[in-house]
């Protein structure tokens, strides 16, 4: 968290005359609102906010230092939210923490209130780090139907201001952020999320300050609120929640001294690609004469530029173990990375940008913010937003994006954790751009089934599962990091009626190939085969629940890359039984070209053949197509719950 610290501009002399916005007060719980006990717009709330607030402004008895005062008073409908009574409050160096107030309320048998308080000895400070410590305290006396009410006040001599979520996972009746910024910063002030503002308020007070020597100054002064806001709720295929959340946000943009002198605090890119090379890589992209000592000689002597990149590429995929660690930024030690053999995203990628650089291959770096992390602010730069570093190389012409840190990655393609739109290509040279970040491989899964059943209600047969892609990344690790016994067991285990009998696997090490996995199974049915039988054919890869739930979803669905999963059933069923019925022939379409859903059922004498096809051919759908995809699956999950009827002659 960047941090800038304030300029008081003369306040030592000076004197503000503005009169700042009442802060909200404490002891505004009321017997109708211990009384509640559901929240009517949301009956699955455990807990709702009844009012929030924040008021920002300058404390002239704290010379003129930004502080800002918090209220919250929050109803607690079930157990499962007591959690919201434990706070805990961060402060970053010099910041201070004033006037801690909270108090919990609970309605007694003779339906009147009666008062918690927390005591300051039950207040405590933890010191986290040299940065950071941590105030925290409980509040006491929770039950369900309680109230929870508490303030503080945090005076803080930094420019910046923490953003305001109006919306949280839980819903809330009221929240409302006020400020009131002398006129001498300038802020980019962003509004995120679909929920619209209900109060919007500014003004410009033209006589807040006085300066001695100099005159009167303004400040300005705006109020945001929103007002029954719903919870947000997380559900699969989505991006980091920070993009959607409704929230308000500043970041500041400039600081002019009382000699009117502008001080731009928005960088250019040019600038920042400065501040990444020396701040955040460390300058640890000038290593290229180490790793030409370390790469061996046999990939050094490829004359061939394609084949001397992957033979690099695989050299530094395999040499570090990656430590779970993103972009640790000005951290970076590449070299004892390397010695160590284990790094973080940051020291793997740039080890393998100056081994490409020592091979003399065209090789550039890209930032990114990784899908859990948010989409990056691109009118102006804001390198704190960065936390993750990949490669671009050029090779014949041919542009190959690289990520080292996955040794399952085959070249090109790089980890789905990156698939957030796009990067930022660094130039030295010449201007940075944007680039697009796609999967270079196509994914696919095949289960292809041939199955012969027996009069004692036993299929035998073989089954093979064919993977490309991002399926195919996932499943060598999963390969990988186990033993045969133990993956075998796994298999089994998700899949209870099947038996293995034997197993063999392709192409597992490697990369640019087809993964194929070929398995001898046995089906037990558990009892022998009556006059008349139900089975269901979709025996792999059913879909079993369908990931959309949600009655509104306001926010897009991103699968991150495009897919397509194959079922194949060959199914030959005893002679002296005859077919009822079978599956009915289903072909379901999303708008716009953006998936289809195939059954396909040919029957010849007993041998039955059942082919199915879920296609996403998108990676991302708009809020509006959201009932589109859940109509979707529903229809598969429907789908793939029909039976064969058999029937003995």
């Amino acid at each position: 968290m960047k941090k800038i610290a304030l300029l008081l501009l003369l306040f030592s002399t000076s004197f503000i005359i503005a009169q700042k916005k009442k802060s909200t007060k404490m002891g505004l719980t009321t017997l109708d609102e211990l009384k509640m006990t559901i929240y009517d717009k949301d009956s699955t709330a455990t807990a709702v906010v009844l009012y929030e607030h924040a008021n920002r402004y300058p404390d002239r008895d704290n010379d003129e230092i930004p502080r800002t005062d918090y209220y919250y008073r929050i109803k607690i409908l079930n157990k499962a939210s007591f959690n919201l009574a434990n706070i805990k409050i961060n402060l970053y160096k010099e910041q201070r923490i004033k006037d801690i107030s909270a108090k919990t309320y609970n309605l007694t048998d003779t339906r009147t209130m009666h008062v918690s308080s927390v005591l300051k000895k039950d207040i405590f400070t933890i010191e986290e780090n040299k940065n950071w410590k941590t105030v925290k305290f409980t509040l006491p006396n929770l039950k369900e139907g309680s109230i929870i009410e508490y303030k503080y006040s945090i005076l803080s001599p930094y420019l910046s201001i923490n953003d305001w979520y109006f919306q949280s996972d839980i819903p809330k009746i009221k929240s409302e952020f006020d400020t009131s910024i002398l006129g001498n910063y300038k802020y980019n002030i962003k509004k995120t999320g679909y929920l619209k503002l209900d109060k919007n308020e500014h003004s410009v007070d033209k006589k807040c300050v006085y300066v001695d020597g100099i005159g009167e100054g303004t400040c300005a002064t705006s109020s945001y609120g929103m007002y029954n806001i719903p919870a947000f709720k997380e559900e699969e295929y989505m991006l980091s929640k920070k993009n959607y959340i409704s929230k308000i946000s500043f970041d500041i943009k400039s600081i002019t001294s009382y000699r009117g002198v502008v001080e731009n605090l928005t960088t250019t890119w040019k600038q920042a690609d400065k501040s990444l090379k020396k701040r955040f890589f460390n300058n640890q992209t000038s290593k290229k004469s180490f790793f030409k000592k370390n790469l061996p000689d046999s990939i050094l002597s490829i004359t061939n530029n394609l084949e001397k990149a992957k033979n690099i590429y695989r050299f530094i995929q395999n040499h570090y173990t990656w430590n779970e660690k993103y972009w640790s930024n000005k951290d970076a030690k590449v070299k004892q990375a390397f010695d160590n053999k284990t790094g973080d995203i940051g020291e793997i990628n740039l080890s393998l940008y100056n081994s490409l650089k020592a091979a003399e291959i065209e090789t550039k770096l890209a930032v990114l913010s990784t899908r859990n992390n948010g989409i990056p602010t691109k009118l102006f730069p804001v390198i704190y937003d960065y936390n993750y570093v990949i490669v671009k190389t050029n090779i014949d012409g041919k542009n190959y994006f690289l990520d080292a840190s996955n040794k399952y990655l085959p070249f090109g393609q790089v980890p789905i954790r990156t698939l957030n739109g796009e990067a930022r290509e660094i130039n030295y040279k010449e201007k940075s751009s944007w680039v697009a970040l796609k999967p270079k491989y196509s994914s696919t899964v095949n289960f292809t089934c041939k199955l012969k059943l027996s009069e004692e209600g036993v299929f035998e047969g073989n089954l093979m599962i064919s993977k490309n892609g991002y399926f195919a990344v996932e499943q060598r690790e999963e390969i990988s990091l186990k033993n045969k016994d133990s993956y075998l067991d796994d298999f089994e285990a998700k899949y209870i009626d099947v038996e293995v009998e034997d197993y063999t696997v392709k192409n597992l090490n490697n990369l640019d190939k087809t993964l194929h996995e070929i398995f001898k199974v046995r089906i037990e049915m558990g009892e022998e085969l009556g006059n008349k039988l139900r089975l269901n054919p979709f025996l792999f890869n059913r879909v079993s629940k369908n990931p959309f739930k949600l009655k509104e979803r306001n926010y897009p669905v991103d699968f991150a890359y495009t897919r397509r999963k194959n079922y194949y059933l060959n199914l030959e069923i005893p002679d002296n039984y005859k077919i009822i019925s079978l599956p009915k022939k289903r072909a379901i379409s999303l708008p716009n070209k953006g998936g289809k859903f195939t059954i396909n059922i040919i029957q010849r004498n007993n041998i039955i053949t059942i082919s199915t096809r879920i296609q996403i051919n998108r990676s991302i759908f708009s809020s509006e197509e959201y009932f589109a995809l859940k109509e979707f699956y529903k229809q598969i999950i429907l789908s793939e719950n029909s039976n064969i009827v058999l029937e003995k002659e």
